[in-house]
């Protein structure tokens, strides 16, 4: 085997980094923080040091000696001493995503933003392999990108993460895009600047920049090329944007009608955006005319704004991915005119300001329902916003109490604008128990905990 590689983190990118580059020849060693882990098969070939964050700088040293090269996973904080010890000793630190490009000369399309990023990316695979493309998609989501080489694609569509980018060289991406930008990982990054900085590095060596007209902490620098798209009429000949066109409103490239919003398979105005990005990245190497004939077939992500079911002619949604203000202020936003909802919030807010939420709430809102660490802060909220609140203690009771609330509206909406991690393993389980809860709905025994 030749060049040796220190990979820091072992979680599911470290562990995909370590059969990359056993696959290849290449020698590896791990290192992580935590306490010794259940043995995974990809890490027995190799040695493992744990609980490392108090190892002195001479142990350090000893254990980067013949080391060439240091890989990151993006969960591992900057300032970790081994990486301070091996930018002093002048090894080269990547990330998963520097080996990625290492190892592929297909075309790569790059998505990052607070919201949405996972709906574009699975939207862009699906439109590009429905004319034909044999498209990996991974990163953030799904598949870690090393494992997508695994098959040969003819090209590739990555979600990465501010921790991702910030870890990462300026990558060639063939056209790339920050959706939006919103407070969230503030706790990490220190600042919203920071967070901003750090998506905006996705631009930095892009053959094509796809950007949010609307939303001008997403804007690139003047130099190269560049898309926008926003909800706005198109201002310019390569533009995206929203007209009236036979009497209905339509998603436009320039003056060129591409497709009736009426007949997108997704819900809400901020999913018209997302369609929107995905057709930018897409028609970057394919014609927008090919693309759509695929797009009505696209479903939905599970708790991305996913229709549950119809209960009392009152439609639940599971937005449960929803894990930062940003998300949810999107989700209301995107309601439709006199769309009336009842709202499902609360968890761990991560010091973020919930108030932004008031005026939406005002406009959207009959009801809210809060659980979890910061659920006292939401209702603070509802209160200002002149909104009904209610506390509960889990997502059963929830659903049952926005069930007695949803008299008068159109939607209950579980988009809770906080982490799961206070009640959950992860949105997903969060999702799954709103779902269950939607569907166990009885009217003989529900929650009477709320006065009106």
């Amino acid at each position: 085997m030749t060049q040796a590689h220190a990979v820091i983190g072992t979680g599911v990118t470290g562990r995909s980094v370590v059969r990359h580059l056993l696959a290849n020849g290449m020698e590896c060693v791990g290192f992580d923080t935590r306490p010794v882990q259940p043995s995974a098969v990809e890490l027995e070939p190799i040695d493992v040091h744990w609980q490392i964050e108090h190892w002195s700088t001479q142990k350090i040293e000893q254990h980067l000696a013949g080391v060439n090269r240091v890989v990151v996973s993006p969960g591992v904080p900057l300032n970790l001493r081994i990486l301070q010890v091996a930018e002093e000793l002048g090894l080269p630190i990547v990330s998963d995503i520097d080996l990625f490009f290492e190892a592929t000369t297909a075309p790569v399309l790059g998505v990052t933003g607070t919201n949405g990023k996972s709906t574009v990316v699975s939207l862009v695979g699906h439109l590009l392999n429905g004319v034909g493309e044999s498209c990996g998609v991974g990163g953030n989501i799904g598949h870690a990108a090393l494992d997508l080489l695994t098959r040969p694609r003819s090209r590739y569509v990555l979600e990465l993460s501010s921790f991702q980018l910030e870890r990462s060289a300026l990558l060639p991406f063939a056209a790339s895009t920050v959706l939006n930008v919103s407070d969230d990982h503030i706790d990490h990054h220190g600042s919203l600047q920071n967070y901003q900085q750090a998506k905006l590095r996705i631009y930095g060596n892009a053959g094509c920049r796809v950007f949010n007209r609307q939303d001008t902490a997403t804007k690139p620098d003047e130099s190269g090329q560049w898309v926008s798209f926003g909800l706005d009429a198109p201002n310019e000949e390569h533009a995206w944007g929203l007209t009236q066109h036979l009497n209905a409103s339509w998603i436009v490239c320039g003056d060129q009608p591409v497709v009736a919003v009426s007949e997108l398979p997704l819900i809400g105005n901020h999913n018209v955006l997302n369609v929107m990005a995905a057709l930018a990245l897409a028609s970057s190497v394919s014609e927008a005319h090919k693309l759509t004939a695929s797009l009505a077939s696209f479903q939905s992500l599970e708790h991305r704004f996913q229709r549950i079911g119809l209960v009392d002619k009152v439609v639940y949604i599971n937005d449960s991915k929803a894990t930062n203000v940003g998300a949810t202020l999107a989700a209301l936003r995107g309601l439709g005119a006199g769309t009336r909802v009842v709202l499902i919030g609360g968890g761990d807010a991560k010091g973020a300001d919930l108030s932004v939420l008031e005026g939406p709430l005002s406009d959207y809102a009959t009801g809210v329902v809060a659980l979890g660490k910061d659920a006292e802060a939401l209702l603070a909220v509802a209160q200002a916003a002149g909104v009904q609140q209610c506390r509960v203690s889990n997502m059963r009771e929830a659903v049952a109490a926005a069930h007695q609330m949803a008299k008068d509206a159109d939607m209950v909406l579980l988009s809770p604008a906080c982490s799961s991690l206070d009640m959950y393993q992860n949105f997903g389980e969060r999702g799954r128990e709103f779902a269950e809860a939607v569907r166990a709905l009885d009217a003989k025994t529900m929650y009477q905990g709320c006065a009106s």
